[in-house]
């Protein structure tokens, strides 16, 4: 924005909600899943995020993503039905599965000379692909509880009700840096595009110059898609001294070897 006074409150408003985050976190061990916003419900993909959800959330640690669709809302379909069995993970999967891909969003709202139109058509497909996860989500409200770190940069992204913690913040760039830096357990990078790669990379970052004094794992869920699909092991590896990436990264294709990896890496 190019009023001031809204970039001032803007401001104080994300530096408030790092400081609640900051509280709410405590002496937890945070996990965190990033990954692609259109995984869609029905897929595989979607699935073993979940069930790497489940086993962080299972091995006491705090689960944390980006809040949005995709890979963020399995991660967080996971942990919060971290106490239930196979087949409840399963039914719940089944049920969002009737509506699996999120409708595009983001022209959800056109500028005309009267002022802000909204899409209700667009709006009404946006409210079908929501109802499952919102029910789903009050049906396991007593579950484990998990952080989403979502922002309005991305306001057509609707945040997951699977979350039971939220920090939204206004600066996207704060709020990246702010979800690598808590998940000093490690990260789990499921399949995703562009938005993924970045925070690979800048996670990567953080890690070769021990910006917040450790090398925090890093793990590849999807041993074609981050070989040779996008390649960017090659790169890490390179980078970082053959120890540290022989001790902190992995890459696998199962979720449950990923979830150990994280849960037991001292």
């Amino acid at each position: 924005t190019a009023d001031p006074y809204v970039a001032m409150t803007r401001a104080l408003h994300d530096n408030g909600i790092t400081q609640l985050r900051n509280q709410f976190i405590g002496d937890r061990r945070v996990a965190a899943i990033m990954g692609g916003h259109k995984m869609r419900r029905d897929s595989a993909d979607y699935r073993n995020v979940c069930l790497l959800g489940r086993e962080l959330a299972r091995g006491g640690l705090l689960v944390a993503t980006g809040g949005g669709p995709g890979a963020m809302e399995a991660g967080h379909v996971g942990a919060l039905l971290s106490g239930a069995t196979d087949a409840d993970l399963g039914a719940a999967l089944d049920e969002l599965g009737t509506k699996p891909e999120l409708p595009g969003m983001r022209h959800v709202a056109v500028a005309a000379e009267t002022g802000v139109l909204v899409d209700a058509d667009l709006v009404a497909k946006g409210h079908e692909w929501f109802a499952p996860a919102w029910m789903l989500a009050k049906q396991w409200s007593g579950g484990c509880r998990s952080l989403a770190v979502p922002t309005w940069h991305y306001g057509f992204e609707p945040t997951s009700p699977f979350a039971t913690d939220i920090a939204k913040y206004f600066q996207n760039s704060i709020r990246e840096d702010g979800l690598l830096e808590i998940a000093q357990a490690g990260i789990v990078f499921t399949p995703g595009k562009a938005g993924t790669i970045q925070e690979i990379f800048q996670d990567g970052a953080q890690n070769y110059y021990r910006s917040f004094g450790q090398f925090s794992p890093m793990v590849f869920l999807g041993v074609d898609y981050w070989t040779n699909r996008l390649p960017v092991l090659a790169v890490l590896q390179a980078l970082f001294s053959p120890a540290d990436f022989a001790r902190c990264v992995r890459v696998t294709d199962d979720p449950m070897e990923a979830a150990r990896f994280v849960i037991g890496f001292e």
